[in-house]
This record gives structure tokens, sequence and C-alpha cells, in this order.
């Protein structure tokens, strides 16, 4: 089964005042460590991204702007661009402002048996949309959301068969790993 990670690092990051890829936590960029986390259980890795923010990134790294139908329309068009440039099985997604998300909290969301299209963490009532295992066969109904003006990842995930996964059962620490961050650290 290949596994392909997806990256999501390109929003306007309004709130947070600058692009939340290249903010810091122990002198690594957030995107960096999310980077690092999907690299060790995915097959490949692919970084969706701003094309203003394409030359901060090392050469060596697999980078995707959104497709151009749907540039700027937020993190459902991030995927479905990643879906559309590679094909997989499945694809683990993960936003670079949650850079604490280990790939031991990823390869635990792995293992965890579900039959349903996504599956995705949940903290409380807290709800983590783009910490997410999607099945590639959703391209097409992805699209089809795009095109129809659909741009809620939520709203998307609510009609297709989405499972939700608490993060204690993936996490020993969900407080301090599923922290999205807004405000620079």
């Amino acid at each position: 089964m290949k596994t392909v990670g997806i990256l999501l690092a390109g929003g306007m990051s309004r709130r947070f005042g600058s692009p939340k890829a290249f903010a810091t936590w122990n002198n690594q960029f957030f995107y960096n460590l999310s980077y690092a986390a999907l690299d060790r259980v995915c097959d490949d890795v692919i970084i969706i991204t701003r094309e203003e923010l394409l030359p901060l990134f090392p050469k060596n790294l697999s980078l995707l702007i959104d497709d151009h139908r749907f540039s700027g329309d937020g993190p459902l068009a991030g995927i479905f661009t990643g879906m559309n440039n590679i094909k997989a099985d499945q694809f683990v997604v993960l936003p670079c402002d949650m850079p604490f998300i280990t790939s031991d909290e990823l390869k635990r969301l792995m293992l965890y048996r579900s039959t349903g299209d996504i599956k995705a963490v949940k903290q409380g009532e807290i709800f983590h949309p783009l910490v997410s295992i999607w099945s590639g066969s959703l391209k097409e109904k992805i699209y089809q959301s795009l095109m129809s003006k659909n741009f809620s990842v939520m709203q998307f995930m609510s009609t297709v068969s989405t499972k939700w996964i608490l993060a204690d059962q993936i996490s020993d620490n969900p407080a301090s790993v599923f922290q999205n961050i807004n405000k620079p650290l």
C-alpha cells in the first residue's frame, strides 16, 4: 500500500503575521518538524505551498503549489493538489502549524483500524481535520467539492465516511502534541 504525506505549508498566516512554515521551535523550522514526522511513516512526502514561498524551501524537497483553478482556496485545495500530482492508496495530511506531532502519533493513527474514507483526530471537543489520513479514492469527490465552491474541509468530511480518533488513543500527551500554533512562540 503506497502512502504519501501531504504537508500543508501554504496558508496565509494572517493571525501569525509571517509564514508559519518558517517559524522555529528549538532552532528548527515548523515545516522541518512536520516533514520529519511524515518522512518516517510515508513512502513519499510532498509540500503544498504558495508560489511566493517556493524559493524559501530547499530545492531537494518535493514542492507543489495549488492547482491554478483552486489557488488560495484553502487546505482542501492543497489536499486535492497533492492527490492530483501523485498516486497513492492513502495520504497522510499534516499542517505545518502543528509542529509537535511526531511520527509516533502518525504511526498510531495509521495503525488504527477503520473502513472509512478518512481517519482524523479529535481532542475533546476540538477537531483536528488536518491531522488525518485520506483514501486516495477521494480525489474526484474533492474535485467536485472544489468545483462547487465548497472549500470547507469539515463540510467535505461530513459528506464522506469519516472516523474521528480520540487524541488520547494515539498520544501519551495530547494536550501538548495537538497544539495548533497561531501566535509566535
